[in-house]
């Protein structure tokens, strides 16, 4: 198992607390819908976007997280290692909409703000677990199915390699190739890291949709630029068994939720 402690410490000093209250009923908590906040633990329940969204994050250990979240009634489940790098993500094979997928993003917005207020942008492993998860599952591709599969991170020197990358840094204004492929067969662009080619699509190669405000650090890789270059090149269309973009979001999901530890920052 990989040591990660003494990282994961440096990289989220910033935001690391201790939280000890089990319920808050202030306006503010009231608003996120929160039912359970401690040092170990964060659920709530909020209607948004027209959508009910139900969400939970439990501290297993010190380095493992469970997450679960409920749009209108699907489920999809995560448990998250940082220790090892291994994640599994069992989504019931739902396909939320884009109304759904916006009302989680909005969802992630509505609890960071909270605790931007309440804790001074100060947030535990366990919270930043809920939100990193949120911003991905929210970024899906048009149609993704969202299926069981497990990942493990590849070990990878910082050098491009061919897909599957693992995690590998990228940083702006450099230029790396992106791969990907798509109906019309296999493709290499090479792609400015941090640019924007048209309307939605800035910051190309942040694990994050656009340049829009997101609430915690996020990771710059290779795999992501993969998944940005195919969505910009194919409007986001296509799920995760189709030939458009889903096999490239599948492969972003570790440096979604491992990049910024590793240290790929931009």
């Amino acid at each position: 198992m990989k040591n990660y402690v003494n990282s994961i410490a440096i990289v989220l000093c910033s935001f690391l607390c201790l939280q000890c209250t089990k319920e808050n009923s202030s306006p503010e908590a009231q608003e996120i819908g929160l039912e359970i906040q401690n040092e170990d633990m964060l659920s709530g329940k909020l209607d948004t976007n027209n959508s009910t969204i139900e969400y939970s994050v439990k501290a297993i250990s010190e380095l493992e997280f469970k997450v679960s979240i409920s749009i209108d009634k699907k489920n999809i489940e995560a448990l998250i290692n940082f220790g090892n790098e291994n994640m599994s993500i069992d989504g019931h094979d739902n396909n939320f909409s884009e109304s759904q997928k916006e009302a989680l993003l909005n969802t992630g917005k509505i609890i960071s703000e909270y605790l931007l207020d309440s804790k001074k942008g100060n947030i535990s492993m366990t919270e930043y677990t809920l939100l990193t998860l949120m911003e991905y599952w929210g970024k899906s591709p048009v149609g993704y199915i969202y299926s069981k599969r497990s990942i493990q991170s590849p070990s990878n020197s910082m050098n491009l390699k061919n897909r599957n990358e693992g995690i590998t840094c990228i940083r702006k204004n450099t230029y790396v190739t992106a791969e990907y492929d798509d109906s019309s067969g296999s493709h290499r662009d090479r792609v400015k890291v941090g640019s924007k080619p048209r309307r939605n699509y800035g910051c190309m190669g942040r694990c994050g949709a656009d340049c829009g405000r997101w609430w915690i650090p996020s990771a710059w890789t290779k795999d992501c630029m993969d998944h940005d270059q195919c969505s910009n090149v194919n409007n986001a269309s296509g799920g995760s068994s189709d030939r458009n973009c889903g096999d490239e979001f599948n492969e972003a999901a570790d440096d979604y939720v491992f990049g910024v530890i590793r240290g790929c920052r931009g």
